[in-house]
């Protein structure tokens, strides 16, 4: 049964806003899909907003933009991921997870690192870095009302941003959104660093 007009035009839309979502998020580091699907629309002359593409379209796009056209991802987001491994083994007191674009794959060269750090009085993980002789800014916190006291910490690390999310303890249980509860702790992070690492099984079942 073939699609109505008006469903394959919309669905074209959706196609190329994603394309060109992904393209900013690669090429101009944009790394909010809210914000890039949104500024994609506006260069695409588009206004239906109920016609914007899912971010998992968005990531599927950017996917295949990095395979035709830097190849080199794949490596740059191994060592992402294995600086985000030293990090969560780093601040293992503060029960940390990884979070975010490192996590979901479709970081870039500019990205952060997130983290998220459980621990009731938060000025505890600025003495720890102030401890560690690490130089950090604090960005207000935003969310929640609840979250108000849990400002959010900005370091470097090796030529990489790192965020980290203080949170109450409460927190690590009842997550505020979906987007908290994707995360991974250490043990997480490196059974996905060793998936990745096994090559693709071959078959041996005769043609």
């Amino acid at each position: 049964m073939s699609r109505h007009p008006n469903e394959r035009a919309g669905q074209l839309q959706r196609q190329q806003i994603a394309q060109r979502a992904a393209r900013l998020v690669a090429e101009e580091h944009i790394h909010d899909l809210a914000t890039a699907k949104r500024k994609a629309a506006r260069q695409l002359g588009f206004g239906d907003s109920s016609l914007l593409p899912s971010n998992d379209e968005i990531v599927a796009a950017l996917d295949e933009y990095r395979q035709l056209l830097d190849p080199e991802h794949a490596a740059l987001l191994l060592k992402l991921r294995q600086k985000a491994a030293y990090l969560l083994h780093f601040f293992a007191q503060y029960r940390p997870y990884l979070c975010g674009s490192v996590l979901t794959g479709h970081a870039g060269a500019h990205s952060n690192i997130n983290l998220q750090l459980f621990q009731d009085d938060p000025k505890s993980v600025e003495l720890f870095l102030l401890n560690q002789q690490i130089d950090y800014d604090i960005i207000p916190a935003s969310g929640p009302r609840r979250f108000e006291n849990y400002p959010s910490l900005a370091f470097w690390f090796d030529g990489t941003p790192v965020r980290l999310q203080v949170l109450p303890s409460s927190a690590e249980r009842n997550p505020a959104s979906k987007a908290d509860r994707e995360r991974l702790n250490l043990n997480g992070l490196r059974a996905l660093l060793h998936a990745e690492a096994q090559p693709a099984s071959l078959s041996t079942a005769e043609p």
